[in-house]
């Protein structure tokens, strides 16, 4: 072990992460024929496979499931004393913010955090992407992205290694055209059975599952599934179909009083929107000038 190359280390942890030879390369930014080469001087240096190849990913072997959890504290710990030491601790924000968010909570974050840094005359620049539930906190990890915002119930339930602060609570509502012919002259929703709604699934966040359960247990009929709510207005305002959407956007939505927004009386009903951050960044500077833009303008108690 005298001649053990420590950066195999984020090598192995990477491939971990991924299960993929090709994506974690492409995390590493060098070529998958790379990783390869690299993976087979771990198996010497380990004296295992670590890897086996099964139904298209790259599985751990026991050796690897056992040993993996001190690695990836080994890397953490070495970001963190660097961290710690005042790297980037001397500027006072970024230059760009990378922030991954879905598209519905760019609808809602997006437009006033534009404002606030227009109107504060900031140079900071922010870069929204939307990233897998399982990609984030390894991304957040090596730098890729500062934040994300949103409901992602698999980071919240899942992650040690981040810092989760609760910005507000939602809930989901059925919203319809103002007019629907299924809307009473009390604006009250008569015969659900019968409406038809457009679906959203994605697994950008956790609302599919939630969204799921309501339509069993008010027997909703589906009449298009899509993955995106940014056609979602113009498909309500034009047609009689109906939309089971957060209520922190359904208001955004009906700027112009276009739609009927109606509660949903349901156990499953309510989501957490989250600020996510890693552990490793909490002392940085600009990661802390950041969040408290974002919690003083967004936290509601």
């Amino acid at each position: 072990m005298d001649k053990f190359d420590y950066n195999l280390i984020r090598v192995l942890c990477t491939l971990y992460d991924t299960r993929s030879l090709t994506l974690a390369a492409e995390h590493l930014q060098i070529s998958q024929p790379a990783v390869s080469q690299l993976l087979k001087k771990l198996r010497v240096a380990y004296g295992d496979l670590l890897f086996v190849r099964s139904n298209g990913k790259m599985e751990p072997t026991l050796l690897t499931n056992k040993i993996i959890p001190n690695l990836k504290k080994s890397i953490e710990l070495i970001e963190l004393s660097l961290n710690n030491q005042g790297f980037n601790n001397n500027l006072p924000q970024k230059e760009n913010y990378i922030i991954s968010m879905s598209d519905l909570a760019q609808a809602y974050f997006i437009p006033p955090l534009c404002m606030l840094l227009d109107q504060s005359n900031l140079k900071a620049r922010i870069t929204v992407v939307q990233r897998q539930q399982e990609e984030i906190e390894m991304c957040m990890r090596d730098g890729k992205i500062d934040f994300a915002i949103g409901n992602f119930p698999k980071l919240s339930n899942h992650n040690q290694n981040l810092i989760i602060e609760k910005l507000f609570q939602d809930d989901f509502v059925l919203m319809l055209r103002d007019g629907h012919p299924f809307i009473s002259e009390n604006d009250e929703v008569i015969n659900f059975k019968k409406l038809q709604l457009v679906q959203i699934d994605t697994n950008i966040t956790g609302h599919s599952e939630i969204i799921h359960r309501i339509l069993k247990d008010f027997e909703f009929n589906t009449k298009i599934t899509i993955p995106y709510y940014s056609a979602v207005p113009d498909i309500i305002c034009k047609t009689d179909y109906g939309v089971i959407i957060p209520n922190s956007i359904a208001k955004r939505y009906n700027f112009y009083n276009q739609f009927k927004i109606f509660q949903i009386d349901n156990e499953y009903n309510t989501i957490d929107i989250n600020l996510f951050y890693h552990k490793l960044f909490k002392n940085d500077s600009a990661i802390s000038w950041m969040r408290e833009i974002i919690l003083e303008n967004f936290s509601i108690k």
